[in-house]
């Protein structure tokens, strides 16, 4: 035991020096990540690279979650997910540029555009002059937009259910953290790839190891 418990703390010091930063729930959650071990090679992921399974399974599961997140917002005059995370980021941004918010959906804007005249269209959203800028319009959720979010809320909150209630709380804290970190690598990342060619966004997210 006590041979075990040194070699946590070296392990410890030892993510602690790459990120000093790093908290207790970090620690857990990279230490398990890291000495899990590999599941068995079975017919269903035989050949397939970690990665390219990983992604494969991450893929499945948002189309699992966008089904149910469609049925749940069909009553309330959206077409999809997109329709409804606009409306969530208008709420949050306060009156942002049609561009501003297009970038922090992660959407090409073509599509974000065609987005957002939907939710205008359906009185959800208005868009405005801009004071400082002449050449551009802001948006903000209209009343009936807060209106579709509120009754709305409680739908989604079951497709969260229907999604996530397989894990329990413990499992799906340490999913949260592992995709937050995650998250938070590839936002820091994205401004740079967005405009770049795929061989140098490969050099950007993948760190000489």
């Amino acid at each position: 035991m006590k041979n075990k418990l040194v070699e946590l703390v070296n392990i410890w010091a030892s993510y602690e020096t790459e990120n000093p930063d790093l908290s207790l729930e970090d620690f857990c959650v990279r230490y398990l990540a890291e000495h899990a071990q590999a599941p068995a090679h079975n017919a269903e992921n035989r050949g397939i690279p970690l990665n390219g399974y990983l992604a494969a399974l991450i893929g499945r599961l948002n189309k699992y979650a966008g089904l149910y997140c469609k049925k749940a917002i069909e009553n309330f005059g959206l077409r999809n997910i997109d329709d409804w995370v606009y409306l969530i980021g208008l709420q949050r941004m306060g009156t942002p540029k049609k561009s501003e918010l297009i970038y922090e959906m992660l959407s090409e804007f073509p599509s974000g555009i065609d987005i957002i005249k939907r939710l205008l269209a359906l009185e959800l959203a208005e868009e405005f002059p801009d004071e400082q800028d002449k050449r551009s319009k802001r948006l903000k959720i209209t009343p009936k937009g807060m209106d579709v979010l509120m009754q709305s809320m409680p739908y989604m909150e079951r497709v969260g259910s229907m999604a996530f209630d397989t894990m329990n709380e413990s499992e799906k804290i340490m999913v949260l953290n592992i995709l937050k970190r995650l998250d938070n690598y590839h936002a820091g990342h994205y401004k740079a790839v967005r405009s770049s060619e795929f061989e140098e966004a490969y050099q950007i997210l993948t760190p000489a190891k």
